[in-house]
């Protein structure tokens, strides 16, 4: 059985997942913060922030379906202008070419629900999933 984190709400998937998430797999750049290619490297922002790696947002929203995703990008300049950003506390970032594989979690376009145009993915990752094992460093 699919299920998310233990921390994300009881009713995650009934009131903030969005409907039109879906299970597919599409390729896509991850950065990846901490230097390695691990299952650590693929925790949503609401799970880092619950192991303190990150402090919390200004203004939190719980309903946000962002705040339990994993970020990727579609493009890799988005992809790498994240790094940029990330570098300066994470030297250690790099990006990894991969694909939002199905049996790890459903995915969307984040512009598919918000007034957006950068190729930005959200990807709500299973708890017992491997999303790791179909990224690379590139």
């Amino acid at each position: 059985m699919n299920k998310y984190p233990p921390c994300f709400p009881d009713d995650f998937e009934a009131k903030i997942l969005p409907a039109g998430a879906r299970e597919e797999t599409r390729p896509v750049y991850r950065v990846i913060k901490y230097g390695t290619i691990d299952r650590q490297s693929f925790i949503s922002t609401y799970e880092e922030i619950k192991q303190k790696l990150i402090p919390p947002r200004k203004n939190m929203d719980p309903m946000d379906p962002g705040l339990y995703s994993t970020s990727c990008n579609i493009e890799y300049s988005e992809a790498e202008y994240a790094l940029k950003i990330f570098m300066r506390h994470k030297p250690k970032a790099f990006i990894a070419k991969g694909k939002t594989e199905k049996m790890c979690g459903p995915s969307q376009l984040t512009a598919d629900r918000e007034k957006r145009t950068d190729t930005h993915v959200d990807w709500w990752i299973y708890q017992e999933s491997e999303p790791q094992i179909y990224f690379h460093e590139v």
